[in-house]
């Protein structure tokens, strides 16, 4: 038991560092492009380490998610051609252009709830980051509503792990998430 205890101060000391959280900028940027792995346990300890600093962190960790996102925009956009030839080689009944087509403008219709949706919850942001420049979604909407949704999730996350003690407070801050995400839906009906 001593042992655990010495390995979780040496971890919570570590993810006090100024370091710990420059990786954790780095990570949140990359993740929104390559990184299979969510950030968020990255964001806790960090959180957890300097409560204090907790709106601080996860202001930085969302915007650089959301600088990663517009780069997984850039290489959505640009890749489409290659995905053109690839929906053109793939066999008719699998995909074909009307199908690709369709798919591309019900990102159009559906483009703000998905990229809200994408951005607040542990979804993979970086497949809507992706899709939204492969399906033409605008850029400056994207950024927009990706900075929305990474602000309110991280600040969120953050709030969880400094306010954990508190359950009112925990409970107003998920409930405001959800009234948030709800609205989000509501707005594009």
């Amino acid at each position: 038991m001593q042992w655990f205890k010495q390995r979780y101060h040496q971890a919570l000391k570590a993810a006090g560092t100024a370091y710990a959280r420059l990786f954790l900028y780095v990570f949140s940027f990359f993740e929104s492009i390559i990184i299979p792995i969510p950030t968020d346990p990255l964001l806790m300890a960090c959180t957890h380490a300097k409560p204090d600093m907790w709106r601080k962190i996860a202001l930085y960790c969302a915007l650089a998610s959301v600088a990663g996102g517009g780069v997984g925009w850039y290489l959505g956009a640009f890749s489409a051609d290659y995905v053109m030839a690839l929906v053109d080689a793939l066999p008719h009944a699998v995909m074909n252009e009307e199908k690709f087509a369709a798919v591309a403008e019900g990102f159009t219709k559906l483009g703000l709830p998905l990229v809200l949706i994408g951005a607040f919850t542990p979804l993979p942001f970086k497949v809507i980051a992706i899709s939204a420049g492969l399906f033409g979604y605008p850029l400056l909407s994207f950024i927009i509503i990706a900075t929305i949704g990474r602000i309110g999730r991280f600040l969120l996350v953050g709030a969880m792990v400094r306010y954990h003690k508190n359950s009112r407070l925990l409970t107003a801050l998920i409930t405001g998430a959800l009234c948030l995400v709800l609205l989000g839906f509501w707005m594009t009906a």
